[in-house]
């Protein structure tokens, strides 16, 4: 019982890190606008955004699997 106690708790550990990463990534990207952008710039943003993002959806399946 207490195996499957600790098990449930390291999930909900590993949720509550994902949760936060996600909340960092979202803090860091949604910015007010400030006018035009530069394209490039835009696009480097949307690049490490996706990076970011895919890290924490690999870290979610490995909370799942």
């Amino acid at each position: 019982m207490s195996l499957v106690t600790t098990m449930i708790a390291v999930a909900f550990t590993q949720f509550d890190k994902l949760m936060a990463a996600i909340l960092f990534i979202r803090q860091q990207h949604i910015t007010p606008q400030r006018g035009q952008e530069d394209e490039q710039v835009h696009k480097i943003a949307n690049c490490e955004l996706q990076v970011k993002l895919n890290a924490c959806i690999r870290h979610h399946q490995e909370i799942i699997g």
